[in-house]
């Protein structure tokens, strides 16, 4: 009906191809892709998912080359995707390298190719470039570099000890020009986010040293230590 050839038609008309693999083959051949760009997915090892990932791939312009690198089935449709997308935003295959690699999921994936995109330096991006950070941890770590903090300051909280919020709490101290003295204070996987918040805002409202030391300590909730922070604001 869309006037495919037998022969091209023959490439999918094969029962070890399910309905929706089929469906893909068939698209791509309908766009017009080469038979071997299209001989690239058309392997039942790959779900319709992936095979909708390299076929889009060919059709947005990469080459058999660049598509090489995420028709892998040990890549679900997700990962292809961020790979995909890396490859469509002019990322170097050096760059791609960094995250191409099935250890990493779709959102750790998308942060590291964030952080290329937003022109990050490769020593920047391996930061955080590690599976042992989640994505939101990720996120936090990118940020930090993204908003001007240093190598030194971002590395006061690139450890997965902390939460990603933690990490946003020291991240903030530091963006607000806190000293890395006054971000040392509450730096510490004993203090949990909103605590960390309290000490930060102690030093943000001008307290001193002395005066947030009275209450940094994990003994108190946050609650407790506004009450004390309050106080001694006033």
């Amino acid at each position: 009906e869309n006037n495919l050839t037998p022969e091209r038609i023959a490439i999918y008309a094969d029962p070890k191809f399910k309905w929706n693999q089929m469906k893909q083959i068939r698209l791509g051949l309908e766009k017009n892709l080469t038979k071997d760009q299209v001989m690239m997915y058309a392997d039942s090892k790959f779900n319709h998912d992936q095979m909708h990932e390299i076929r889009v791939g060919f059709e947005d312009g990469l080459t058999m080359e660049q598509v090489a690198v995420y028709a892998d089935q040990k890549l679900n449709d997700d990962q292809m995707q961020q790979i995909r997308l890396g490859l469509e935003k002019d990322l170097t295959m050096e760059q791609i390298a960094v995250y191409a690699d099935p250890k990493f999921s779709d959102n750790q994936m998308c942060q590291i190719r964030y952080g290329f995109e937003n022109g990050l330096t490769k020593d920047q991006v391996m930061m955080y470039a590690d599976s042992k950070f989640g994505s939101a941890q990720m996120r936090q770590i990118r940020a930090g570099f993204r908003t001007g903090l240093t190598m030194e300051q971002v590395a006061v909280y690139t450890d997965p000890k902390f939460e990603w919020n933690q990490m946003q709490q020291i991240r903030l101290g530091f963006r607000t020009g806190l000293t890395m003295e006054q971000v040392a204070v509450y730096a510490d996987s004993k203090f949990n986010w909103d605590q960390m918040l309290e000490i930060r805002t102690g030093f943000k409202n001008n307290l001193t040293m002395e005066q947030v030391s009275v209450y940094a300590d994990p003994k108190f909730d946050s609650t407790m230590m506004q009450e004390i922070r309050l106080g001694l604001e006033e």
